[in-house]
């Protein structure tokens, strides 16, 4: 995929590499309380042996027509609405975006892999002959 550029700049071109367009799509996911976005898992574990973190996290982008179109994986709490969270998303991501990069965003997919079930922590375990 070619890089991003921006023409519009008088002192001279601006070039962005998707992976850093992906980067900062999967920070954003990141931090939207209840999505857990996917990783790659050879890109993490060389990234890791290396010491580095994996930013993309489940974020790739693709250019068809001329249009920037972005898709994002990841889980969902159990218990979230996922079409409201969707839609956050997709705006959340095309806003910062559109902020840090000027750049617009056609499509922002979100694609739920798996429903993460919720953790009974304020259950309350009896042994048998346990009265009280």
């Amino acid at each position: 995929m070619e890089k991003y550029s921006n023409q519009t700049a008088v002192l001279g071109a601006i070039e962005i590499a998707p992976e850093v367009i992906e980067s900062i799509a999967g920070i954003v996911a990141s931090k939207v309380e209840g999505f857990h976005p996917l990783s790659g898992i050879i890109k993490t574990s060389v990234n890791t042996l290396f010491g580095r973190e994996e930013l993309a996290k489940g974020a790739y982008l693709t250019q068809e027509q001329g249009e920037f179109i972005l898709d994002v994986y990841g889980n969902v709490d159990y218990g979230v609405s996922i079409p409201k969270l969707a839609l956050l998303l997709q705006n959340k991501i095309k806003e910062q975006l559109l902020f840090s990069c000027e750049l617009e965003i056609s499509q922002v997919n979100i694609h739920v892999q798996t429903i993460i079930p919720a953790k009974n922590v304020d259950s309350e375990l009896f042994e048998l002959g346990d009265e009280e």
